[in-house]
């Protein structure tokens, strides 16, 4: 039986990866940060095992990792990091340091923890054919994008992208395939906080700086309203099931959802001037 360990499992794309994979008979180890999600679609499912892991905290990894390997028998053939937190930086030029390092402990810092835990794991799981096991870091595709006052979320997730691509190449000599996976919108809790988000993102800016930012903000939050169709949990995870986890050989990024699929080639393609006149058209900001 495969295995897989998948963070953040307790809800949105981790709750639908978890049902998926069980479903498609893998050993799943469903890490959550906090009580039990006994609301989850696949608690007490037979073949998932729940284990707490914040992983912002190296000791509950390494702990998460002992508990794995004990079951498994020290190894693991598929490790997917797709905890994350959107959380609110405020704008660039004040932000909010305490909430920018939160963001930065979950999606960077948090990964590494991850990776540092169970890549021995990895190393000793089985692949397609002769390969060893795999790993898929979930940035986002908010990463091609020019979103204003959410620049703590997206430099966090450009960070973890350009880590993976090092990682990458450092485990070809291990026979260890790794991935980026960059959603588009996909309803989850994330997605769904929007106004608790966008209360969040105000609050960051200071009141003298208010009247100023006033237009850009209502405008973002106009267009970000009226954005894509989001896709459900379930469906985005049956799209990673078949076109990324059953491939045979992967490829160095994956950009799968609702109106994305032109966004990196927008950005290969085009000059950075452009691409800034062409999100500051989005966000109607002048």
């Amino acid at each position: 039986m495969k295995s897989v360990f998948i963070s953040g499992a307790a809800t949105g794309i981790g709750d639908g990866l978890v049902s998926k994979l069980s479903q498609e008979g893998w050993r799943v180890f469903a890490g959550y940060r906090r009580s039990p999600p006994e609301r989850a679609s696949w608690f007490n499912h037979p073949a998932v095992t729940p284990i707490q892991c914040d992983i912002t905290d190296p000791a509950a990894v390494k702990s998460a990792a002992e508990q794995v390997a004990a079951i498994t028998g020290n190894k693991l053939d598929l490790l997917i990091n797709n905890a994350g937190f959107f959380g609110s930086g405020g704008v660039v030029e004040c932000p909010d340091m305490e909430e920018y390092r939160k963001v930065f402990e979950i999606n960077f810092f948090g990964v590494l923890n991850v990776l540092r835990a169970f890549m021995p794991l990895i190393r000793n799981g089985q692949g397609p054919g002769s390969g060893k096991g795999r790993v898929i870091n979930v940035a986002s595709s908010s990463t091609y994008m020019i979103y204003p006052m959410a620049s703590a979320y997206t430099v966090s997730k450009q960070a973890l992208k350009t880590a993976t691509t090092h990682l990458r190449l450092e485990m070809k000599a291990f026979g260890v395939e790794v991935t980026t996976l960059d959603p588009g919108a996909v309803d989850t809790p994330m997605s769904s906080d929007h106004e608790k988000n966008s209360a969040m993102q105000w609050s960051a800016i200071p009141e003298t700086l208010r009247a100023q930012y006033k237009k850009l903000f209502i405008d973002t939050e106009t267009m970000m309203q009226n954005s894509f169709a989001l896709y459900t949990p379930d469906r985005f995870a049956n799209d990673v099931y078949c076109k990324i986890i059953c491939s045979k050989r992967f490829k160095p990024v994956y950009v799968l959802g609702p109106g994305v699929a032109a966004m990196p080639w927008m950005h290969r393609l085009l000059p950075l001037q452009q691409v800034e006149n062409i999100w500051g058209k989005v966000f109607r900001a002048k």
